[in-house]
C-alpha cells in the first residue's frame, strides 16, 4: 500500500464514522416537532413532559447534547441493578446505531456534600451522561422507550431519578478528536512503516 492510498483510506475511514457519529439531517422542522408531540402525546407521556420536551424540540440548534442522569436504587440494590441493567441493554441497543453512547458513569461515593432547597434530594446511587447525536434521535429512542417493558424495568428499579438535557460550553475529550488523532497516529505508523 503506497503512502497516498493509508491517508486517503484513513480520511475515508474517518468519514464513515462522522456520517454516523455527527449525522446530516440538520434541526427539527416544525412539522417533525408536531408529529412527535402527537406521538408521544399517544403513549401517555404526562403534560409537563410533553411541555418540556415540546420547548426542547423547538429550540433545536441541531448539534449533539447530553443527558445528565442522577439515580437511587431500591433495596436491595442488587436486584434492582440488575433490572436496571435490563433496561440499560435495550436502551443502549438503540443509542449505539444512531451515535449516541454513555460518556461518564459514576458511583456516588458519599451524600450530598451541598444541599440548597434539595435536602430530600439524597442518598443517591449514582449518576450518569449519556451523549446523543440529535434531538431528532432522542425522540426516536424515547417513541420506542415511554410505555415498554424494558422501561418499565427502570422505574421499578429506582427510588427516584431526575434527567435533563444539557448543551456543552466545553468539552474535553470528544470522541471527535480522538478518533481523527488515533486513525492519523495509525496512517503516520503505516507511513513510517511503507518507507522503511
Amino acid at each position: 500500500m503506497t503512502a497516498m492510498a493509508i491517508w486517503i483510506s484513513a480520511i475515508v475511514v474517518y468519514g464513515v464514522f462522522w456520517l454516523w457519529y455527527c449525522g446530516f439531517k440538520g434541526k427539527l422542522s416544525g412539522a417533525e416537532v408536531e408529529t412527535y408531540m402527537v406521538r408521544f402525546e399517544s403513549v401517555g407521556v404526562s403534560a409537563d413532559a410533553l411541555a418540556n420536551l415540546r420547548h426542547f424540540m423547538e429550540k433545536d440548534d441541531g448539534r449533539e447534547w447530553f443527558m445528565v442522569n442522577v439515580l437511587q436504587l431500591k433495596t436491595p440494590k442488587r436486584d434492582s441493578a440488575k433490572l436496571l441493567q435490563t433496561y440499560t441493554k435495550k436502551f443502549m441497543a438503540g443509542m449505539i446505531k444512531r451515535g449516541g453512547h454513555f460518556f461518564f458513569i459514576a458511583i456516588a461515593a458519599a451524600k450530598n456534600i451541598e444541599n440548597l432547597n434539595c435536602e430530600h434530594s439524597d442518598n443517591w446511587t449514582s449518576a450518569g451522561i449519556v451523549r446523543y447525536r440529535s434531538r431528532r434521535d432522542c425522540a426516536e429512542i424515547l417513541m420506542n422507550t415511554f410505555g415498554s417493558d424494558h422501561h418499565a424495568d427502570k422505574l421499578a428499579s429506582l427510588v427516584k431519578t431526575f434527567a435533563f438535557p444539557a448543551t456543552t460550553s466545553l468539552l474535553m475529550g470528544s470522541p471527535r478528536v480522538l478518533v481523527a488523532m488515533g486513525l492519523a497516529l495509525l496512517a503516520a505508523l503505516a507511513h513510517i512503516g511503507v518507507l522503511s
